[in-house]
């Protein structure tokens, strides 16, 4: 450990597993203590059971619902006294042909993707702007940048947070406080076996797939999403802001 984080505090929202895990157990290695949440208590239970002293504290929320943010964000206040870092990584997948999706899904995935990410964020950017300093960390995708078949509302959203986050830095840039997105491509999360199901596909017969079609022939693992997030949250960083970066395996090289 070498305790980047040391003294920093940190809300990480779809903190229970996959990407939003890999990031909270990232953090409390190096020292920070966080807030993680999500809806599904399990899941949060679980994950905080895997780091040491306490340094992560489960609270249910969704990001869905503004008053759910509300009472996160009170508590997460009282338990760690201030917060130094935001993790907006809590989202939602859909798929299929775009003609036949109901406009209702759109609406789900933004409010969810997009204005999920608005809530956190506003809830505790005035303690940060306060201090003069903070780190906002908004995880899109690459399907945030480009194109895909099958994923429009997906997509959509995504490409909302990215244009959030450049927004969203440029505004905060006099106040000290950053915001950058990781665009991840295809990563080892539940979230894919979710768009197995969705494609009619065995898990690992999409994996194989999905492979095919990086020039480095394999799929991410959260850990390497968390190194990213790991160095965008600490002071290494302090000069970067309104960056979009891609993590792909070169899928994306833009």
């Amino acid at each position: 450990m070498t305790n980047r984080l040391d003294g920093k505090c940190a809300v990480i929202t779809g903190g229970g597993r996959g990407i939003g895990k890999s990031i909270a157990l990232a953090f409390a290695q190096e020292g920070a203590r966080c807030v993680i949440t999500s809806r599904r208590k399990e899941d949060l239970v679980a994950t905080a059971a895997e780091a040491p002293d306490r340094s992560l504290i489960p609270l249910v929320c969704d990001v869905g619902d503004s008053s759910s943010v509300e009472g996160m964000a009170k508590i997460a206040l009282g338990e760690l006294g201030k917060v130094d870092i935001i993790v907006n990584n809590a989202g939602v997948h859909a798929a299929g042909k775009f003609v036949d999706i109901d406009p209702e899904v759109y609406l789900d995935l933004y409010n969810v993707n997009v204005v999920g990410t608005v809530r956190v964020s506003q809830a505790f950017l005035p303690s940060m702007i306060d201090v003069g300093r903070g780190n906002i960390v908004n995880i899109a995708s690459t399907a945030g940048l480009f194109e895909s078949p099958g994923q429009a509302p997906y997509n959509a959203s995504k490409h909302g947070v990215v244009g959030l986050t450049k927004c969203m830095a440029l505004e905060l840039a006099m106040t000290g406080v950053t915001c950058n997105a990781i665009c991840p491509g295809f990563v080892d999360t539940p979230m894919l076996e979710g768009f197995a199901e969705l494609m009619a596909l065995e898990n690992e017969a999409l994996r194989s797939e999905l492979s095919k079609k990086t020039p480095m022939k394999r799929i991410l693992q959260p850990e390497e999403i968390a190194h990213l997030a790991l160095y965008l949250a600490s002071d290494e960083s302090a000069g970067m802001t309104g960056q979009t970066i891609a993590i792909s395996n070169g899928m994306r090289m833009a």
